[in-house]
């Protein structure tokens, strides 16, 4: 019987694929523990507020918006 063979070495993630894979990690938990994307951009939006310093208020999806309204 052959030796077992060794699996090829895993590629280094460089640091924004490592951060990418983070987060749809926590993103695929967050799905299968019921919590909706709504909720949680809700959740997030309460934690980044310090204070009304006047800031623009989050959209309900993350594409809403002008940001890439046509001329």
């Amino acid at each position: 019987m052959p030796p077992p063979k060794k699996p090829a070495p895993q590629a280094k993630l460089s640091a924004m694929d490592q951060m990418i894979a983070d987060c749809v990690r926590k993103a695929k938990a967050r799905k299968r523990s019921g919590q909706t994307d709504k909720e949680w951009r809700a959740k997030y939006a309460a934690s980044l507020k310090g204070g009304d310093d006047g800031a623009a208020p989050m959209s309900e999806t993350p594409f809403a918006g002008d940001a890439f309204k046509k001329k």
